[in-house]
């Protein structure tokens, strides 16, 4: 044994000297343990572990003797021990939630194409409860707590955005091996009571597609591409050439809000202003901005709203209208025509478990003539504004 190393029993720990007040504290390692150590302070015992691993070194005190006994460090440090050598407990228990999420979540998202204004917005107001705290300081109990907290200034549909978001962090962190399981599974999401069914009537209809045609603009044409194919507004916005075929009969997204990608056939109507698009745009998106050089056009709310205006006059209906309602009333008219909720789903490309056939989209004549159909009935009194006559 050399001067160095010690016998972890409670005689030797009593026998050892203790230094003075003021001097240097005696470190030994453990005797056949060369991980673990006892240092000897004037009054206390400590006992901690001492590990590198991919030139990381981790020190940590695990306990103080007599206070914890030798056999209960020794359970202790060994597991604290294995998962250092297995790239948990190290990393896990010194990266900030918060520059995790910058440093590796946020570009992520970012690079499949999400929301990330909205996801920026949710994560600022998460921030502050979180940010500062290490990824493997966080429980089940302390998200809980967060959204509990947050339930008393939103809605119920926002508090489950937020915990998505959390979820994304910490499913991430176990994907990357810094965490063993994800804090937010089995946390039950928020009662949401804003379940929207706002459809257009077909009154509304023809006089959203006549002032439409009228303003005649790349915002207006790509709200009637979303009507048309049914698409989230980010996705018609975004839509490059490259995307759609020769004949521009097929748009591949390749990537959409549930991180898939999606191909779709693409009906007359819809074809006849993506045309018109491709022809007038000056850079590689459909949909080019006049005001962001090399960028596409941002969301089309003040050309909906002026559109809106007019419906509610023309029609006499001032229910609210909002953008997603035209996927809506696309998705509604649909399964109107068809009274099949599963083609309906293809053809909005809703994540499910049943609807493998999604990805072969494009060679189901069903499900390609149930979208031109809609679009037909959609455009109704204005055939010969897209060569239908």
């Amino acid at each position: 044994m050399s001067a160095n190393t010690i016998l972890f029993t409670a005689d030797a720990f009593i026998a050892h000297p203790r230094p003075n007040i003021g001097e240097k504290p005696i470190v030994k390692r453990r005797l056949g343990a060369r991980h673990q150590k006892v240092t000897f302070y004037p009054t206390t015992v400590s006992l901690s572990i001492s590990k590198s691993f991919k030139g990381q070194r981790t020190n940590q005190v695990i306990g103080h003797w007599p206070d914890m006994s030798i056999s209960a460090f020794e359970k202790l440090a060994n597991a604290r021990l294995s998962q250092i050598e297995q790239g948990f407990y190290n990393k896990a228990s010194t990266i900030l939630v918060g520059d995790f999420f910058i440093d590796y979540v946020l570009p992520m998202m970012e690079a499949h194409n999400r929301d990330i204004k909205s996801v920026k917005t949710r994560w600022r107001r998460l921030a502050g409860d979180i940010a500062r705290r290490t990824l493997s300081d966080v429980s089940r109990i302390d998200i809980t707590q967060i959204l509990t907290q947050l339930a008393l200034e939103v809605k119920g549909s926002t508090v489950n955005r937020h915990l998505s978001l959390l979820s994304r962090i910490f499913s991430t962190a176990v994907d990357l091996e810094l965490l063993h399981r994800n804090p937010c599974k089995g946390i039950k999401k928020w009662p949401e009571a804003n379940i929207r069914d706002r459809v257009l009537s077909d009154v509304e209809l023809y006089h959203y597609i006549d002032k439409a045609i009228e303003i005649d603009s790349f915002h207006s044409k790509a709200l009637l591409v979303s009507l048309f194919l049914g698409l989230r507004i980010g996705n018609a916005i975004s839509i490059e050439k490259i995307m759609i075929n020769n004949d521009f009969s097929l748009l591949s997204l390749p990537q959409t809000k549930n991180g898939r990608a999606y191909r779709i056939a693409i009906n007359e109507p819809a074809k006849k202003l993506l045309i018109e698009c491709a022809a007038l745009s000056w850079n590689h998106w459909l949909f080019p901005s006049a005001l962001k050089d090399n960028q596409h056009i941002s969301a089309p709310k003040d050309c909906h709203a002026k559109i809106r205006d007019h419906v509610a006059l023309a029609s006499g209906c001032y229910e609210h209208v909002v953008i997603h309602d035209l996927r809506r009333t696309y998705a509604s008219r649909q399964l109107q025509l068809t009274g099949d909720a599963r083609l309906v789903q293809q053809n909005l490309f809703h994540q499910s478990v049943t609807t493998t056939e999604r990805y072969a989209f494009h060679d189901n004549k069903q499900l390609t003539q149930a979208s031109q159909d809609t679009a037909l009935s959609l455009v109704s009194g204005h055939h010969h504004a897209f060569n239908l006559d």
